[in-house]
Formats: C-alpha cells, sequence, structure tokens
C-alpha cells in the first residue's frame, strides 16, 4: 500500500523557508503520531526535505528521492533517482511505502497513493510550500478524530 502523511495548516501549508527543519510550526503531538505511525516502516522523501530533517530518522528505512545524484551514505539510506518506478516496486511486492514529502514529491506521489493521514494544524501559518490539491482525485474521508493540537484525517481512494 501506497501510505502519505503530512501535515498542512487549514490553507494546505506544509512547509516555509524561514525555519531550518522547514516546518512552519512544532507540534510535538503530531511529531510523535508521525513517529508512532513510520516506526519500523520504510519511507520515502526527496532530497530537500531529508537535507531539512539532517540525518536518518531512527528504525525506519528511509529512501531519499533525487535526480541531482545525491550521495548519502548509511545503512539505513537509499537513494532512488526514479520515484514512480520505486512506487511501482512497492505495489508489486505488496509492501507498505509511506510518502513523507515534500511538495514535489507528493504532487507525484498523490496519483498513487491508497491512503493518507493528514495532521491539520490549528492557525494561520507564513510558508511558502503547499500542498496540492487533491479535492478531485477519488479520495474518500474515512475518519476525523481530535488530538487536541491537531485534527487527524485519514483518507482511502475509491
Amino acid at each position: 500500500m501506497i501510505i502519505l502523511v503530512v501535515a498542512t495548516d487549514q490553507h494546505q501549508l506544509i512547509g516555509t523557508s524561514k525555519t531550518s527543519n522547514g516546518i512552519p510550526w512544532h507540534v510535538k503531538e503530531d511529531f510523535m503520531h508521525f513517529r508512532s505511525l513510520t516506526m519500523g516502516k520504510t519511507i520515502v522523501m526527496g532530497e530537500n526535505t531529508f537535507k531539512a530533517i539532517g540525518k536518518p530518522l531512527p528504525h525506519r528505512k528511509t529512501i531519499v528521492c533525487s535526480q541531482n545524484h545525491f550521495v548519502y551514505d548509511h545503512e539505513n539510506v537509499e537513494v532512488r533517482e526514479d520515484l514512480f518506478q520505486l512506487i511501482e516496486e512497492y505495489k508489486a511486492k505488496k509492501e507498505d511505502l509511506y510518502i513523507c514529502g515534500g511538495a514535489t514529491i507528493y504532487r507525484l506521489a498523490l496519483p498513487y497513493v491508497d491512503k493518507m493521514y493528514i495532521s491539520r494544524i490549528p492557525g494561520d501559518y507564513e510558508g511558502d510550500t503547499y500542498f496540492p490539491d487533491f479535492s478531485m482525485m477519488n479520495f474518500h474521508l474515512e475518519s476525523q478524530e481530535d488530538r487536541g493540537t491537531f485534527t487527524l484525517e485519514i483518507y482511502t481512494r475509491g
């Protein structure tokens, strides 16, 4: 299954160039949700997102998609150039692949995603990177849960 994980504000904002990690907010509970959801899983992100994090996330296999001949030598990090080939491999193996950003990776992967976990962060923030519109992509809201500092929305395709 191809699973997308993202945190947005009410305007679909996901990022800013004004913070070192690229995230416009700091919501500890959402970070903990992301950690529990992806622990022990394979996650994929773009080069910029990986660099913003600054290191591989522990207890996860990280795949960095980059067409810039990016090199990173670590046992739990794999660098791939072709996101579409990667997605097809995981679909064929029937293994879960977690799409974790940034905006370009989200936009490219969205047509192939089976399930989305969207953390809605309350408030208005400043930033320059947005999650793409998915309203016409046949996703249905499966559940919505108030987690206090954010609202978790789970969407499935079909």
